[in-house]
């Protein structure tokens, strides 16, 4: 992260020479000598100091964004494989060899690759099971695995029974995963009222109101096929905003 920002430094040095002395049009021959040096500097001189910043800060979120989306895919999948480890833990096999059938399944691409640390831990490492298990629970991104983790290593040293530990585990996910899809389906339906709302009654009203003002020549006066047109551009706006709102708010639950 420093060793970038430090590049960007320079990279910042370079634009704003760049920029300083010469400038750059839209019309040919494009790129032209500046006149002005001193007042193009006093302009563009925080590049200096913005590209490095900028940068360092964008490395610095993105870890945090990229652990919480991986978080919420294992999260998303492990109701569904706990069921799995559950049903495998019941033919009373070595619990090492629950991960390595998890680790081959491709059904849960992100449990399946939690699971490949925990077999690397014990292949490669030549840790024990229980020691890999508290490894991988300790840097996972997600709480609800490293707990299930730490569960499973506790049940074993306890000498419980894995396949009952898992199977309680799967029920309490599965139920708060229900209760999720539930809250998630009556949002889901107070967005569809607020969009239909938005989308459907305020261009018609707004279009209706438009209209009258034109007839009346109160205030202005424009032709339909502008209104029109700027009753098609308000409801694309809106839909777009939606569109992102939704692709921006949107949770794998």
């Amino acid at each position: 992260m420093l060793f970038t920002a430090l590049l960007s430094f320079f990279i910042g040095i370079i634009l704003t020479v760049f920029l300083v002395f010469f400038q750059v049009t839209i019309t040919p021959p494009f790129i032209t000598l500046s006149q002005d040096i001193l007042q193009r500097l006093l302009k563009f001189g925080g590049l200096i100091l913005g590209v490095p910043i900028l940068t360092f800060l964008a490395l610095y979120v993105y870890p945090s964004t990229e652990k919480s989306s991986i978080e919420k895919n294992i999260d998303y999948e492990l109701p569904f494989a706990t069921i799995q480890m559950s049903a495998i833990a019941s033919a009373d096999i070595e619990p090492s060899n629950i991960f390595r059938i998890i680790a081959l399944n491709k059904e849960y691409p992100f449990i399946r690759q939690e699971a490949k640390k925990i077999m690397n831990q014990i292949n490669l490492y030549g840790y024990d099971l229980i020691t890999a298990l508290r490894n991988v629970a300790m840097t996972s991104p997600s709480h609800k695995w490293s707990d299930l983790l730490n569960g499973f290593s506790t049940t074993i040293r306890s000498g419980g029974d894995l396949g009952k530990y898992l199977s309680k585990k799967a029920e309490s996910m599965l139920f708060e995963y229900k209760l999720k899809k539930e809250k998630s389906t009556k949002a889901a339906e107070t967005f569809m009222n607020i969009y239909i709302s938005i989308v459907i009654a305020a261009p018609m009203l707004l279009m209706l109101v438009l209209v009258m003002l034109n007839v009346s020549g109160i205030g202005f006066t424009m032709p339909i096929s502008f209104l029109t047109l700027v009753a098609v551009g308000v409801v694309a706006l809106i839909n777009v905003v939606f569109i992102a709102y939704l692709h921006v708010s949107q949770k794998r639950i």
